[in-house]
């Protein structure tokens, strides 16, 4: 811990000792414990996103610590044992529960947590301690610590939002492209813009309902929702009021959009399956880079890709043209959405059918070109759901490489260093001296004939059809899930957005039914990666 921070935080850890000691001498030797366990917790390296949360929670547990060692100094009362008492100066139970309702949104992350749980929740210490990870007598203690900073014997009400004292977070994302500064992400960097957003997606609020929803000051509100609405994230709703101008994805509609897919991939799967797989010997005589692949490997990679494709080439252009991303003050053009980032435990708990459901997650379905390439990849759960890099530098390395391979050049020192690239990245390897291709490229002419052989595939027994009714379907699902404010372009975007996962439903029940054997190791660091040539003629050596 360095001077700066020692300077900064010793003043406010002896007050904290002081307070609890009342006693000058014993919050000094406190102190010390405190300070040398924040010390010693800073040493190992970890990240800390919120140092004075971090040294509020460090001085807590050592002063539990402090009280075990002493405890022949300290009188407790029984908790169950203490008597209810009112908020000073309140005139009606509304005024105490307003008070209080202020008051717990001020606690560290623990007490509120324990609080929520016990008071809220109707939780008792030991499901509280098992769900923490904590001693019942921890449990015990923090609540002792919680009843008198709130002076808590008054029982709270049970319908109250609990946004102020169990804050959530949001992941946001947008299609397009962002502002200079990253937007629209970058507004989401604290959990108090996160909440703002949550707490008038469902309903307008004025600045002050917003601040008492979240427990902030209403300048600190006020200075979010001036950045929210100049982006046209949020929206003026008149009288004062303002909602959240974007999609947020619930627990709840997320089940109803993945049992869509579930039952979706459930019905088309195997169809797929098989004009994918009856296209193979076809698709080999193209004689492709990297057509001697094994089957396992181009299948990984081509079923994705000619659902996904089929996926797009089944609605009119024209229709889906008209659901384009928005230009923003900010200077973005982009539709933003949201969902809201669950406990892994709590996921597991309250999604339906989490074994099948947790593999239609993505890390992102990646395109990228530049004026002779275009390249594809999916990060999926068989990747490894990491975000792998892949740019359009790739694209034009690979073509090198390709030349490489075809032509019988010697390879030149930059050459080497190309190849050196990607075969970290999986895409090339060198087998008894000579360049071998591990990814599917094709030229311009064997990529037109890929597409040609698997939409003539699907045609043939209608699939194009069944994958045309995925827009109209989640159009429907999110026209009745989002807020009424929220514009048909965001629904219809959001629409378009959410069909790719039928990819991933797809891939998911072929694994699930054996149809397709899981990647090895080595094969997950390149699997579903495709490259092909947009012009006929090589690019210059």
């Amino acid at each position: 811990m360095d001077e700066t921070l020692l300077q900064k935080y010793s003043k406010k850890i002896f007050g904290f000792a002081l307070s609890k000691t009342q006693h000058e001498q014993n919050a000094q030797d406190l102190s010390q414990e405190i300070l040398t366990a924040l010390f010693r917790s800073l040493q190992s390296g970890r990240y800390i996103d919120n140092m004075d949360a971090w040294v509020h929670t460090i001085c807590c547990y050592t002063w539990s610590n402090y009280l075990t060692k002493e405890k022949r100094y300290w009188h407790h009362a029984d908790l169950e044992r203490i008597p209810a008492v009112a908020v000073e100066g309140a005139e009606s139970q509304e005024d105490m529960l307003e008070e209080l309702r202020r008051e717990v949104a001020y606690l560290s992350r623990i007490h509120r947590e324990i609080t929520v749980s016990y008071y809220y929740e109707g939780k008792n210490m030991a499901q509280i301690a098992e769900e923490l990870q904590l001693a019942a007598g921890t449990v015990k203690w923090h609540l002792f610590e919680v009843r008198k900073k709130l002076k808590e014997a008054i029982t709270m009400e049970q319908t109250e939002a609990l946004l102020s004292y169990k804050p959530m977070k949001l992941r946001v994302g947008h299609s397009g492209t962002p502002g200079p500064k990253g937007e629209p992400n970058s507004y989401f960097t604290s959990l108090l813009t996160s909440n703002i957003c949550l707490a008038m997606y469902e309903q307008p609020l004025t600045v002050e309902e917003l601040a008492r929803s979240v427990g902030a000051a209403a300048a600190y509100v006020e200075d979010e929702l001036k950045k929210l609405e100049y982006s046209d994230l949020v929206k003026p709703m008149g009288k004062g009021k303002y909602q959240t101008n974007f999609i947020i994805r619930t627990m709840d509609n997320s089940n109803t959009i993945n049992q869509y897919f579930k039952t979706m991939a459930e019905e088309v799967s195997e169809s797929v399956y098989a004009c994918v797989n009856a296209s193979m010997e076809e698709i080999r005589n193209l004689k492709f880079h990297g057509s001697h692949l094994n089957d396992t490997f181009l299948l990984w990679l081509l079923i994705p890709y000619a659902v996904l494709t089929q996926y797009w080439r089944s609605k009119d252009p024209s229709e889906l043209a008209r659901f384009q991303p928005i230009e923003r003050k900010d200077g973005g053009k982009y539709i933003a959405a949201a969902q809201i980032v669950y406990e892994q435990e709590e996921y597991r708990k309250r999604s339906l059918e989490y074994d099948i459901v947790q593999k239609y997650v993505t890390n992102g379905i990646k395109s990228r070109c530049n004026d002779d390439y275009y390249g594809f990849q999916i990060e999926s759960w068989w990747s490894g759901l990491e975000w792998r890099d892949f740019n359009s530098q790739d694209l034009s390395d690979m073509g090198r490489a390709v030349h490489l391979m075809s032509s019988g050049e010697p390879h030149n020192d930059y050459d080497k260093t190309i190849i050196s690239r990607l075969a970290a990245k999986g895409f090339v390897s060198i087998n008894n001296g000579e360049l071998e291709c591990l990814i599917p490229y094709f030229t311009a002419a064997q990529h037109r004939e890929l597409d040609r052989i698997l939409h003539q595939a699907f045609e043939r027994v209608e699939l194009h059809k069944k994958f045309g009714r995925i827009f109209d379907d989640m159009f429907t699902i999110w026209k009745k899930e989002a807020p009424s404010h929220i514009s048909e372009q965001e629904i219809g975007y959001q629409a378009i957005n959410e069909g790719n996962t039928i990819v991933f439903a797809v891939m998911e029940y072929l694994e699930r039914i054996s149809k397709l054997p899981l990647p090895s190791e080595e094969e997950r660091k390149r699997l579903t990666t495709i490259i092909w040539r947009l012009t006929e003629t090589l690019p210059p050596d």
